[in-house]
């Protein structure tokens, strides 16, 4: 009889073992909403700022459809979408297996899981939220009119700070029963960072360079660098990206300091250093800040050039080096390349023979519609500069020669140094990264960069002040 009963429980343990098991393989969402038929519907997640198609399956006539698959989804937050732009979301984490009721119009309002607490709980924050939000939306309306009395003001206050401390319970009595969620990682990175104290230094003054390091740390506390679901929330991105535009000083030195900072701090997950080193490139690249194009060459090598970038073939890795050796030249404070170019006349002009305390290089042409704008406020300025040593080396990019001189002769133009050369024989297109005019470089004696992709007021603002320093 004893036999019998442990080979009953070690079936028993041996069936439950294959149970659980089999939930623990792949993922398998149902899904039924009232209102939808007969279309399909989509599973998308977030990655970034954007959101990426996972799979597509058909809805039958009663609103039913799965999506399932031998191979787990990685974790993070989810769309599950329909044809007409109706969405909603859900977390996609440990438990991959679990069913969903809702209403279309309404799946706020009327969602329910099936053996998915979390959500459960996601959608009972998202209620709360939405509900306080209502609360509170009159009395900061209130707030904003000036004629109400101060003992009205200071009440509206503490009714929205009452508001404001119920959401924040609310948050971390998710957080304290889900930490290891994924909505918890995003939640906690909802918490306020409070500002340092004002650190005071040796002489008795405020420090704030102090206080303003101590921010810094705290700002990146609620990130795992080593957890790479939060690529897949909004979270990641909007925090790289706030930091280096808001927080980090724009100075090249400093970018570059931070930006191996962040990137040390991801070596741990692969997919984390991958989308920083990404996205720290691609918004060097594109930086519309004066000089902050050094930081994308400064990536390129020594991330790039160096073998750290597994994730790109041989053509598009090469394109990335072969696109920072050409900006390279051109930074602020190199040496400006010289070009040989030509007169009017066709008689060679060297860049580096232009003797002049300050030296605009103008890249332009008769026919470009921002050219027509900014050629009669560069004449000006010239007119305005040119006893103090500043000359234009003016490079006309166009071939029609003759358009050209018309246009220096009619505006009167001829104190500039007007070069061009058709044939692009110099090769200032690649030298100087040209891909649009106009386009202005300033250069000091020494024809070192001072400034570059400027316009004429900034010019204007540069030159006055060393002027005046001196």
């Amino acid at each position: 009889m004893l036999k019998k009963t442990c080979k009953i429980t070690i079936s028993i343990l041996i069936f439950l073992h294959s149970t659980v098991s089999c939930a623990n393989k792949g993922h398998e969402i149902k899904v039924q909403v009232q209102g939808i038929s007969d279309t399909s519907s989509y599973l998308a997640y977030h990655f970034g700022e954007r959101q990426y198609l996972k799979d597509t399956v058909d809805v039958d006539s009663d609103g039913r459809f799965v999506f399932s698959g031998d191979e787990r989804l990685p974790g993070g937050m989810y769309m599950i979408a329909f044809p007409d732009d109706q969405y909603f979301e859900v977390i996609i984490d440990k438990n991959q297996h679990f069913e969903i009721e809702a209403e279309a119009n309404r799946f706020t309002e009327t969602i329910k899981f099936k053996d998915s607490p979390e959500n459960t709980s996601f959608y009972e924050y998202i209620r709360f939220i939405r509900k306080k939000s209502e609360e509170v939306r009159p009395i900061r309306q209130e707030l904003n009119d000036p004629s109400i009395s101060d003992e009205r003001r200071d009440l509206l206050r503490e009714k929205s700070e009452v508001i404001d401390h119920e959401v924040k319970d609310k948050r971390e009595a998710h957080i304290e029963k889900f930490p290891d969620c994924v909505f918890s990682m995003v939640l906690k990175n909802h918490r306020e960072i409070p500002m340092p104290e004002t650190v005071v230094g040796e002489d008795g003054k405020p420090d704030h360079d102090a206080s303003y390091r101590e921010y810094k740390k705290k700002y990146w506390q609620y990130i795992d660098f080593d957890d790479e679901r939060i690529l897949r929330t909004p979270v990641y991105h909007s925090k790289l990206k706030n930091y280096f535009e808001n927080i980090v000083i724009k100075h090249p030195d400093t970018v570059k300091r931070e930006a191996d900072r962040i990137i040390d701090s991801t070596r741990g997950n692969n997919e984390i250093f991958e989308y920083t080193v990404w996205f720290l490139t691609n918004k060097y690249e594109r930086s519309q800040i004066m000089g902050l194009d050094a930081v994308f060459v400064y990536l390129v090598e020594n991330y790039y050039k160096t073998g750290e970038v597994f994730w790109l073939d041989d053509d598009r890795l090469n394109n990335i080096i072969e696109r920072a050796k050409r900006l390279k030249p051109t930074l602020i404070g190199k040496t400006a390349p010289d070009i040989k170019m030509y007169l009017p006349d066709k008689s060679p002009k060297n860049l580096h023979d232009v003797e002049a305390k300050y030296t605009v290089i103008y890249f332009w042409d008769t026919e470009c519609p921002h050219c027509k704008t900014k050629t009669p406020k560069l004449k000006d300025l010239y007119e305005k500069y040119k006893n103090y040593g500043l000359k234009i080396f003016a490079v006309n990019t166009q071939t029609d020669s003759e358009k050209w001189l018309n246009y220096v002769e009619k505006n009167n133009l001829h104190d500039w140094v007007n070069v061009n050369d058709a044939r692009n024989k110099s090769g200032f297109r690649d030298k100087y990264d040209i891909y649009s005019i106009p386009l202005v470089f300033l250069l000091d004696e020494n024809k070192k960069i001072i400034a570059k992709h400027i316009g004429i007021e900034q010019v204007q603002e540069i030159i006055s002040r060393d002027l005046e320093e001196k």
